[in-house]
């Protein structure tokens, strides 16, 4: 049995399919420090257990899957602590994509900058059709820092991964399924009973066939000094923003 360390993430296991659901509603569900760790603790969880088939990525409330990093908690960093935010937060996001079973992120609201990072982590990604998605990061004077440059360059091609990153511009759902950023758009109503019957599809399937199928499907875009480029460019914006907007 899966188990959270945090009431920051909720998690529900029917049979062989695990749900997390990002639970802190109120700041539409930014990542802070306990969350990243406890994501990391669930995602060590969820590479031993053998009985796992399928997981769903979730956000709570009706407005947003993830917004990203809660930019208050992150204003009181120091440069050591910069470092290891980005290094632990492109590790963990690396292990859910390294999931040996497949990840369907059922994005039912803003998927913004860290949000929409986790979301590309995903082997499928279905939306509601008032999700909307934006990484605005150099709007606001830094860069994407948990690999989600690398990731959307390999989903939707160097011309429209640049349009989204430099322009930082919020894109709807039926537009990111245009682009391939995500695989469906759903009805809010119905997304988590569909996103849960694909679910129950791809438990229902050899283990051993849909890791090895994954495996042989999945790109690796950190590869080599990806994560460097992350970091250096985000450790350097971030050194220069004396003012942390809202996203």
């Amino acid at each position: 049995m899966i188990t959270s360390p945090t009431e920051k993430i909720e998690i529900a296991q029917t049979d062989a399919i695990v749900t997390l659901t990002l639970n802190r509603p109120e700041v539409l569900n930014a990542i802070d420090r306990e969350m990243l760790d406890s994501l990391e603790t669930i995602v060590t969880q969820l590479h031993r257990d053998t009985s796992v088939r399928a997981v769903i990525l979730t956000g709570s409330g009706e407005r947003a899957f993830c917004v990203g990093a809660d930019l208050k908690h992150i204003a009181t960093f120091e440069a050591d602590d910069i470092r290891q935010w980005v290094t632990d937060g492109n590790r963990i996001f690396s292990r859910i994509a390294s999931l040996p079973v497949p990840v369907i992120a059922a994005i039912n609201g803003y998927a913004i900058g860290g949000g929409l990072e986790l979301a590309i982590t995903a082997d499928l990604r279905f939306a509601s059709d008032d999700a909307n998605f934006s990484m605005p990061e150099v709007t606001h004077g830094w860069v994407p820092g948990w690999g989600g440059t690398h990731r959307l360059l390999h989903l939707i091609g160097e011309a429209k991964a640049k349009e989204l990153v430099f322009l930082g511009e919020r894109i709807d759902a039926k537009t990111a399924c245009q682009l391939h950023l995500v695989n469906r758009v759903i009805n809010k109503a119905d997304l988590m009973n569909a996103t849960l019957a694909v679910a129950e599809s791809l438990a229902s399937k050899r283990r051993v066939a849909l890791q090895a199928a994954k495996a042989a499907l999945t790109r690796h875009p950190l590869a080599e000094n990806g994560f460097e480029v992350s970091y250096d460019g985000f450790a350097s914006s971030f050194c220069f923003t004396e003012n942390l907007p809202p996203l």
